[in-house]
């Protein structure tokens, strides 16, 4: 088992997970509950926001944690693999990216 945070939104508190195996997914943590404790990590197991993404490196597959059903989904294409998060406006967005501001 091993499931760690890449990067953590403070506004919001939703998190970029990465896992080795698909059986890792049952082991995040959603709004609710807290993941599985690993050793020697004491902050992926922390409660998170709906929205909160994680990639699967066993297959390469992209879940995103839902606010309704309060579990991780499996996303089909179309839906990208990363999020980036700036305290401040960048001066310049990429394609596709959007900025909203407090």
């Amino acid at each position: 088992m091993a499931y760690w945070t890449i990067q953590v939104n403070p506004y919001n508190n939703s998190k970029y997970f990465q896992c080795d195996y698909l059986s890792d997914i049952d082991k995040l943590p959603t709004l609710k509950k807290e993941g599985i404790k690993q050793e020697n990590d004491t902050i992926s197991s922390n409660k998170c926001a709906p929205g909160s993404q994680c990639l699967c490196q066993e297959d390469s597959s992209v879940w995103l944690l839902g606010k309704d059903t309060e579990s991780w989904i499996k996303q089909t294409n179309g839906i990208s693999s990363s999020i980036s998060y700036f305290s401040e406006e960048p001066d310049i967005l990429s394609e596709g990216m959007t900025w909203i501001g407090d």
